[in-house]
């Protein structure tokens, strides 16, 4: 069962009561009120998410939070707390956990958020699930992923593909990139930027649809067409590609394209918005809103398939 199968099973049963506008099916939920504050969970697990051979214990840290931060700034929401459940395993030292949360801090204050508490348990593997709470400011509502609307163009806020090339650096020590290429590629896997800013400036500037991208800009895309009932055309030869990347696409015989649109955890943010749209930060255009539904995918005008959209995690 894919993921997303999973999840619409889920939402079927979970009923939205008074006091939340928004449920199952966003990049956060969001509480009534004005300024709403929004609720993400996400959680990283060992051997998942992430190897103890190639990341350290505050990779972990930063990661587990800036992937929820990502979630936050998706509804152009400000971070303000985050409440962290840790399982660990035997053999952890205190002073790993410990490291864990010096990741998190640090990316925390950079961003004025809290870690207001959590709870710790044993477990087989290493195990983070983050809660993060962001709030909206006053007469500004959260961006979600439906409200793109025909004639709307499909914008990226940043290049992609670099956090895929440093997964496969990290795993594949054959691959050869320069030695400066290869630490920003492996940064940008292990140290995630959440785009909070830019978020803020989008909501601000009345984004009609948004949601980060995590999973691949492909698959994102088609999450946000379904989720605003279009149909969204992809420009492969639109998307931008991070430094570096088309050596290690190369290197794996993956047009650079195809592997910066589908390779996944980038976390910029996937916008819709009409055409002119001017928020005050650096936009992409990579593709238009049709009326239809589905995602088609082009490369100068015609029609490609394929293989894979992006990350759609196997659950049963």
């Amino acid at each position: 069962m894919s993921e997303a199968s999973l999840i619409a099973h889920i939402a079927a049963i979970a009923a939205v009561r008074p006091g939340v506008s928004v449920g199952i099916g966003d990049d956060a939920a969001v509480l009534t009120g004005d300024p709403a504050v929004v609720l993400a969970h996400d959680m990283v697990v060992q051997d998942v998410h992430f190897r103890l051979a190639t990341a350290g214990p505050r990779d972990i840290g930063h990661k587990a939070l800036a992937v929820n931060l990502s979630d936050v700034a998706a509804m152009g929401a400000s971070p303000v707390a985050a409440l962290v459940g840790i399982g660990v395993p035997r053999g952890v030292t205190p002073r790993f956990v410990e490291e864990v949360y010096e990741g998190m801090e640090e990316l925390a204050g950079a961003w004025g958020c809290t870690i207001a508490g959590g709870d710790t348990i044993s477990a087989s593997e290493l195990v983070l699930g983050v809660t993060a709470v962001g709030r909206m400011a006053p007469g500004i509502a959260p961006v979600l992923r439906s409200g793109a609307r025909p004639g709307d163009v499909l914008w990226v806020n940043g290049a992609l593909g670099a956090s895929a090339a440093g997964l496969c650096l990290l795993e594949d020590r054959s691959l050869r990139v320069p030695a400066g290429v290869r630490d920003a590629l492996v940064a940008a896997h292990l140290r995630p930027v959440p785009r909070v800013r830019e978020g803020i400036a989008l909501a601000a500037a009345g984004t009609r649809a948004m949601l980060d991208c995590s999973d691949g800009l492909a698959i994102d895309a088609s999450r946000l067409a379904a989720a605003s009932r279009v149909r969204v055309v992809l420009e492969l030869d639109r998307v931008p590609v991070a430094p570096g990347v088309a050596a290690v696409a190369a290197a794996l015989g993956v047009p650079a394209d195809v592997f910066a649109a589908t390779g996944g955890e980038d976390y910029a943010l996937v916008v819709a918005a009409p055409p002119g749209f001017a928020p005050g930060c650096a936009l992409v255009p990579v593709g238009r809103v049709e009326a239809g539904d589905g995602l088609v995918v082009t490369r100068g005008g015609v029609p490609v398939v394929l293989e894979r959209l992006g990350w759609d995690h196997d659950v049963g």
